[in-house]
């Protein structure tokens, strides 16, 4: 009788969760200051967390670029319903392109 390998999916520890947004949050500032070309280090350094731990939740720049350009889409798409909830549609959709050409400052 074989038995197959069960798939348990953990949820992150809160210090790990905390760690990735940290870097998320120091990486978007990092990029709004230097650009995407922001050394690594200064973004662990920017997050107060190691290099190794920068690698361990992004083991590349172009996850962490990723995960910053990610995090702004969702923020935006998470907005839109809110914005009409609280405003006219024409208001609406003016602070929503306020946010939007504020929220992705991913130039090089």
């Amino acid at each position: 009788m074989k038995r197959k390998a069960a798939v348990q999916t953990r949820k992150p520890r809160a210090d790990s969760s905390r760690n990735r947004q940290l870097l998320i949050d120091a990486s978007k500032a990092g990029f709004s200051e230097v650009g995407v070309n922001v050394s690594l280090e200064e973004i662990a350094r920017r997050a107060n967390v190691g290099i190794g731990t920068l690698y361990r939740h992004f083991p590349s720049r172009e996850a962490i670029v990723e995960a910053v350009y990610r995090r702004e889409v969702e923020q935006l798409a998470e907005a839109a319903p809110q914005l009409l909830e609280t405003s006219r549609a024409g208001e609406a959709l003016h602070k929503w392109m306020h946010l939007s050409s504020t929220s992705l400052p991913l130039s090089a």
